[in-house]
């Protein structure tokens, strides 16, 4: 299953990149409320429910049901964390300002309306809370390589299924909804590492929710594809490069309400 196959292979390239992100730049605090958006099989937020801990809590949101699934099943002992179904329109506590952090990590690309996800978030933040988000804003050098070479029939396809926006626009949905940026930069600290070309169509395949089709991988397009990039392992790590953003959700100004009233 799509599913599993994520789980297994997301822990080197998803996990440990979100891991990062969260160690030098999420910073969450014990007591903080947070909304883990797009959280696929949990690990992440599993990890962000023992930061929290014991008064904070952790929402676990995706639409794949049976990524949601074997999240609930992988981590029912987390006593403060919940999964949820649902997507960046339609989320548990969306408009009620009830969270200190909302953490993406390389699920922007996935959502087709950025700018109402934004719209969403702000709304759904306390005064004060951040958005955090780690993100690709193009299409990999290194899965265009492969889509080209290894499943022509369907590269258009798969790359249409999602929606990748460049870091200015990104930016600018952010401040549009009332956000003020603390940091939006590029990265590029994280291993992408295969020992096989196995594992890299497996990875291909569980990232995609079975999109990529194994069954088109023939060995002439192998061979095809070792030529481009070489013979395993590869590390695709110069190619690996992406995007932070944290921003904040400004505290109202009091002080110009009791300018206003003293006029």
């Amino acid at each position: 299953m799509a599913a599993e196959g994520y789980q297994q292979s997301s822990s080197d390239v998803q996990m440990e990149g979100g891991k990062l992100f969260i160690q030098s730049i999420v910073d969450p605090q014990p007591g903080d409320a947070i909304l883990d958006l797009g959280c696929g099989t949990g690990e992440l937020s599993a990890y962000l429910a023992e930061l929290v801990e014991p008064e904070g809590f952790v929402v676990g949101v995706d639409p794949d049901v049976k990524r949601l699934n074997l999240a609930k099943e992988s981590h029912r002992d987390i006593k403060n964390l919940t999964f949820v179904e649902g997507n960046s329109d339609n989320f548990e506590g969306m408009g009620c300002e009830k969270y200190d952090i909302i953490f993406l990590n390389q699920v922007l690309h996935w959502i087709p309306d950025q700018q109402q996800a934004f719209k969403n978030m702000f709304s759904s933040l306390k005064e004060g809370g951040k958005i955090a988000i780690r993100y690709t804003d193009h299409f990999p050098p290194y899965i265009a390589t492969a889509l080209e070479v290894l499943t022509p029939e369907i590269e258009e396809r798969v790359k249409n299924s999602s929606y990748h926006v460049d870091k200015v626009s990104v930016d600018r949905f952010c401040v549009t909804e009332g956000f003020e940026i603390v940091k939006s930069c590029y990265a590029n600290d994280i291993k992408v590492e295969f020992q096989s070309v196995d594992a890299y169509l497996k990875w291909l395949w569980s990232t995609f929710h079975g999109k990529f089709d194994q069954n088109l991988v023939t060995e002439e397009r192998i061979q095809q594809f070792l030529t481009r990039v070489g013979n395993p392992p590869f590390d695709f790590t110069t190619e690996n490069v992406n995007t932070r953003l944290v921003a904040v959700k400004p505290k109202e100004r009091t002080d110009v309400h009791d300018e206003d009233a003293e006029l």
